[in-house]
């Protein structure tokens, strides 16, 4: 699969974006259309190994980390079925102060697995899931949400 890479300027202060991508960690479901189920099986520092549950019942663990310095958070695929890699959250900040979305995904099929997505579908997700998480960090700004994220709007 294709490295892909998505971005989007967001009309929030990036306190709040931040704040959102740190809920993604354990709430995915409010930000990945596709994301059915999670569950946290473990915590330590600013990580945690999660198990997420998608369309089909394929279930695979990842664990996720926060960098608060770099503004990132790492997805790092432990067991899933098909794939191994990454999905990178990076906030970037301007010198304006004006904040910026940046997801990159990085997945590669197992060696003997038979890569199940259209690359172009896995591209969609991205883009919706930047979408969702600019959507709810203005949203939040804006006051049109509590200060914790709940299911996105129907």
């Amino acid at each position: 699969m294709p490295m892909h890479w998505v971005s989007s300027r967001v009309e929030a202060s990036p306190e709040t974006v931040w704040a959102v991508l740190l809920d993604k960690m354990e709430h995915p479901q409010r930000y990945i259309e596709d994301a059915l189920d999670v569950e946290v099986l473990e915590r330590e520092g600013e990580s945690v190994v999660r198990q997420l549950v998608l369309p089909g019942g394929v279930a695979f663990r990842e664990r996720v980390t926060a960098d608060p310095g770099a503004r990132t958070i790492t997805f790092t695929l432990l067991d899933h079925p098909v794939y191994d890699g990454t999905v990178l959250n990076r906030l970037l900040v301007s010198p304006d102060g004006s904040a910026e979305l940046a997801f990159e995904l990085d997945w590669k099929a197992r060696p003997g697995a038979v890569e199940d997505r259209d690359p172009e579908e896995t591209l969609a997700l991205i883009r919706s899931s930047v979408m969702q998480t600019r959507r709810i960090a203005e949203a939040l700004e804006t006051g049109a949400l509590e200060a914790t994220p709940g299911p996105p709007p129907a």
